[in-house]
């Protein structure tokens, strides 16, 4: 009998086994059960009921109310790590990633997997700027709040306040129809308007799972390439290179914690169940193009490369 041939190579088109460091894709469930908790916490906790504010005009003094004396401090839009935090959330996100660059251990291949690295910022920024800055004019979370029949209207607060006299009631009914003309809800706040009526897809939920998955991958990744090092017979660093790296994986750390927190706070205080599993959607999509997808695309992984690899 002639002798058994040997097992081919596997061929270059298979699916890139991921490194030991790098996240199942299945780890990605923490997003839809964090969101599950908060909304299920938001509907069976007496202490999460609060007046709707968009329920009749006769309940918009009651809400008004509500919103000054909130039931907990995470309700409150103003509140300090939603200000500080969140609304300026890919600015800690750029310093975050960059810090996770610079910590990258030497190895020859460095350079190329810092480019790598900075092309899947350069992608996950787009798909930020793209849903809730810009999209050749309103933003993609913009579109679809006008869609669906969202609209700027005046305050009714402002309403309110308008004299008997015709001539200044007319003139704030046309105001209330100009405000319809705003199609964004930053140009609409700054009117002094009220943005209402439409499917308003949580960008905080899409924001805050973008930047701790796309953290925590990248994290990963820099781990792996240190262990890896460690492996392969170089000296383990000391001094100033390992430091870099500690206190890198801890701010990084801080991050992606604070970022869950917030997410979860979104999720009992904030939008609507579909709201925030569209939100989800759209950040999962662009986690599958950016770290999933060039696992099994050899193509498409020359060009992001996948962290630790």
């Amino acid at each position: 009998m002639p002798p058994p041939s040997p097992p081919s190579p596997p061929s270059s088109s298979t699916t890139q086994p991921p490194s030991r460091f790098s996240p199942p894709p299945i780890a990605l469930l923490i997003y839809p059960a964090t969101l599950l908790l908060g909304s299920l916490f938001s509907v069976l906790s007496p202490t999460a009921q609060q007046p709707s504010s968009d329920s009749t005009e006769a309940s918009a003094s009651a809400s008004t109310s509500a919103e000054t004396i909130p039931i907990n401090y995470f309700a409150r839009k103003d509140n300090i790590f939603n200000t500080y935090f969140v609304k300026i959330g890919w600015v800690w996100f750029t310093l975050a990633f960059a810090a996770l660059l610079a910590a990258y251990p030497p190895s020859p291949v460095r350079g190329k997997r810092q480019l790598q690295a900075v092309a899947r910022w350069i992608l996950a920024t787009t798909a930020w700027y793209f849903t809730t800055q810009w999209f050749f004019g309103p933003a993609i979370i913009d579109r679809s709040f006008v869609v669906t029949g969202g609209k700027c209207e005046a305050a009714l607060a402002e309403l309110g306040q308008v004299q008997e006299d015709k001539g200044a009631l007319s003139g704030a009914v046309a105001g209330k129809e100009e405000f319809s003309v705003y199609l964004t809800a930053a140009a609409c706040k700054a009117a002094g308007g009220a943005w209402r009526g439409g499917h308003d897809v949580s960008g905080h939920v899409f924001m805050l799972v973008l930047v701790t998955a796309v953290l925590g991958a990248e994290a990963l990744g820099v781990m792996a390439q240190a262990q890896d090092g460690k492996g392969e017979g170089e000296k383990v660093e000391e001094g100033s290179g390992g430091d870099l790296r500690t206190w890198t994986l801890r701010f990084v750390s801080v991050i992606v914690g604070l970022g869950w927190w917030m997410l979860l706070m979104t999720a009992i205080w904030f939008h609507t169940w579909l709201e925030k599993a569209n939100g989800l959607l759209i950040s999962l999509t662009a986690i599958y193009t950016i770290y999933i997808l060039p696992r099994r695309v050899p193509a498409w992984r020359d060009v992001v490369g996948i962290p630790g690899l």
